[in-house]
């Protein structure tokens, strides 16, 4: 027990810094798309799409060519967030706490998890514990694994995967092969963006750093196997939709957002590479001495990032949410760094790591004082625009009112029993009891519908401040830590009774 000291302390750790105020700030657009899904699993059995009342997401045909499936089931996203979250609400009730519970409790496992793959890997324990630490001290960590989506589990299931893959290719056992399928097929259905670069991460080091002829047809069988699996729901839901126009502006452009949000919230790569030129400058040699262990680490997690950068250039968006796996296979390769750190110099060592998670200096050259920002958000509370709307339509409405919103549409089906009007057609047949006016989103809305309006309805304008999303996490630039006190209320507009 006293060896394992280390990470049961950062366990616990983790687990305060990401389950405290868990349920303050209400579900944003995204997470409550899922508590929705969930809902309605719990329900009809499966993510159904219309609840009898209300559409989610009705523009997917138009913007992504993706409708719906047979009785409204959904394509958009593999299904294992939707039943985790339904699984969560059959214990515990459907609330804000309960939809992001079962993504903290995996947010919190990753640490373990981190910890023994981490040592499977390099077999030193000061690499596994500081890569621990790191991913538990990573503010953009933290902020993703509180979130009601499939973040936490995508990156349990690559530590998973890379870990029983290792064990396999070490001893041959059936057993962790099984594991290592079983845990390829669960990523298959949580999600195909991260599914296709790590599939082919593996399959690449096992033929170009691994090979081993006696277990190719064993490899070439749980290949196989996964791929039929996991095919048939992938070309159902339309995967190769989410992919982006093929061009090299386009290309360039998300290669260099992964570049630089790598660098600017994950791995100060910029300031490792001026700090290894001063040392080869001063020391007057280049050679890194690496160990055998350390350089079979290097190559799987280049193979997994390596596979990923590419997939993710092709993608159509670009969210720094989508290189979120990134954090913990980049503390291995840091805290490696690191170690050779502690090895000349200890105090520096403690003045880095003390600096880096307080400040981030090392990774923009400035100070982000991340961290000090997150301890306040989860010890004081939040006010977010989609907060005042429920609070005041659930005050307000009466039973059989109809809502006109545009984005925040899934928050308001998961927290009201309106009837939400959350197509993107703005005449005389869309003016319901209620219009939720967003600045940042009506482009739309002409003066002729706006003149409309303000003749027929009454403006509420709340305490509430209107930014444009409730507190997205997945794009750090955007993310507020605590409430916006200079933002416009948001605007509620009700129908004048004749």
């Amino acid at each position: 027990m006293k060896k394992h000291f280390g990470i049961i302390t950062l366990t616990f750790i983790a687990a305060i810094l990401i389950f405290a105020n868990l349920g303050n700030q209400f579900l944003w657009q995204d997470e409550a798309e899922t508590a929705v899904l969930a809902k309605n699993t719990l329900k009809y059995g499966f993510p159904r799409a219309f609840d009898e009342k209300n559409f989610i997401n009705p523009r997917l045909e138009e913007t992504y060519g993706i409708g719906y499936g047979k009785n409204y089931a959904w394509l958009y996203h593999p299904w294992v967030q939707f039943y985790l979250t339904a699984f969560s609400f059959l214990l515990l009730g459907v609330n804000t706490f309960a939809a992001r519970f079962p993504f903290a409790m995996i947010g919190v496992l990753n640490v373990p998890m981190l910890y023994i793959l981490s040592y499977k890997l390099t077999r030193s324990r000061f690499v596994a514990i500081c890569s621990s630490l790191l991913m538990t001290f990573s503010v953009p960590y933290l902020l993703l694994m509180r979130q009601s989506r499939y973040y936490a589990p995508a990156v349990f299931l690559v530590l998973f995967i890379l870990f029983f893959y290792l064990k396999f290719r070490e001893k041959g056992s059936i057993k962790d092969l099984i594991l290592f399928s079983f845990g390829m097929i669960l990523l298959g259905y949580t999600v195909h963006g991260i599914f296709v670069p790590v599939f082919a991460a593996i399959a690449f080091h096992y033929l170009i750093f691994s090979f081993d002829r006696r277990i190719f047809l064993k490899m070439i069988l749980a290949g196989t196997v996964i791929i039929a699996i996991v095919a048939p729901w992938f070309l159902y839901s339309k995967s190769l939709v989410h992919t982006g126009a093929v061009s090299l502006e386009h290309l360039w452009e998300n290669l260099e957002f992964q570049i630089r949000m790598t660098n600017k919230y994950i791995f100060p790569m910029v300031f490792f590479m001026i700090a290894y030129a001063v040392w080869v400058l001063w020391r007057r040699k280049i050679k890194f001495n690496v160990s055998s262990e350390e350089k079979n680490t290097l190559k799987i997690i280049f193979c997994v990032l390596s596979m990923s950068i590419i997939a993710f250039c092709f993608a159509e968006q670009r969210h720094f949410r989508y290189l979120v796996y990134f954090i913990p296979l980049l503390a291995i390769i840091e805290s490696i760094i690191l170690l050779r750190l502690v090895q000349f110099n200890r105090i520096l060592f403690v003045a880095f790591l003390a600096i880096s998670i307080t400040t981030g200096i090392f990774n923009m050259g400035y100070p982000q004082v991340l961290f000090p920002k997150y301890l306040y958000e989860i010890t004081h509370d939040y006010d977010g625009p989609i907060e005042g709307i429920v609070e005041f339509l659930n005050k307000n409405a009466k039973d059989g009112d109809t809502v006109k919103i545009i984005y925040g549409d899934h928050s308001l089906i998961f927290y009201t029993d309106l009837k939400v009007d959350n197509s993107w057609v703005y005449d005389e047949d869309h003016m319901p009891e209620w219009i939720v006016f967003r600045r940042d989103w009506h482009e739309q809305l002409d003066d002729k519908y706006y003149s409309a309006v303000q003749k027929k309805y009454k403006k509420h304008v709340l305490n509430y401040p209107d930014i444009k999303y409730e507190n997205r996490p997945g794009d750090i630039d955007y993310h507020r830590f605590w409430t916006d006190k200079e933002a416009p209320g948001v605007i509620i507009f009700e129908r004048i009774k004749k």
